[in-house]
């Protein structure tokens, strides 16, 4: 049975705000020190990233083929990178008492999978998307402008914790997250309300 694409939306909507929770509560599930429930949380995180990419890709392919086949890809790229940084943890869980040197160089592995895959691939992700998005008309053009502007900033700041510029993680560059955890709540909002407007309709909303 085919599903239409108010369906599609309403369901790339739904994965999107499951990324969200999955990602909050993963990293307070392992700063509490359940280590199997932050490799879980994780994995749940992962498979909601490929829902989104392979959603937009239906949904969008018609505007933008190869923006929105560039999107899916690096949507599961980011998957891809979330589980690596799980196996180093599931190390930890698995060789309990093997000695401090051990979980921290887990814990080091874990926070540089965290910044490539949730910090430069995912400001990568939002850029090509808000862009397609305004090519497209089929979200509103602010909501558009905020994933190309916040995919930048985000971009800027995980370049600038690689280079060791500003503080890994800091206040700084959770500040600078702010715009691309705005856009992507908006934009979830939007799919499960209203849902994308056709490509080429150019009526304001």
């Amino acid at each position: 049975m085919a599903h239409s694409p108010r369906q599609h939306a309403r369901a790339a909507g739904i994965l999107y705000l499951v990324t969200h929770v999955t990602s909050v509560t993963a990293v307070a599930a392992y700063g509490a020190g359940m280590i199997a429930g932050g490799v879980a949380l994780e994995f749940a995180l992962a498979v909601g990233c490929l829902g989104t990419g392979v959603l937009l890709w239906v949904l969008l392919q018609g505007a933008g083929p190869a923006r929105a086949a560039t999107f899916a890809l690096m949507r599961t790229l980011e998957a891809a990178v979330i589980i690596a940084g799980t196996l180093p943890m599931l190390g930890v869980l698995w060789l309990d008492g093997a000695g401090r040197q051990w979980s921290d160089a887990a814990t080091s592995m874990h926070a540089a999978s965290f910044l490539l895959g949730q910090g430069l691939v995912i400001s990568v992700n939002t850029i090509v998307l808000g862009w397609l998005l305004w090519d497209s008309r089929s979200v509103p053009r602010a909501l558009a402008a905020l994933g190309v502007v916040g995919g930048l900033v985000v971009l800027a700041s995980n370049l600038a914790q690689l280079g060791g510029l500003i503080p890994l993680n800091g206040a700084v560059a959770a500040a600078c997250a702010v715009p691309v955890f705005a856009f992507e709540i908006w934009f979830a909002i939007t799919l499960i309300a209203v849902g994308l407007r056709p490509a080429g309709n150019v009526a304001a909303r």
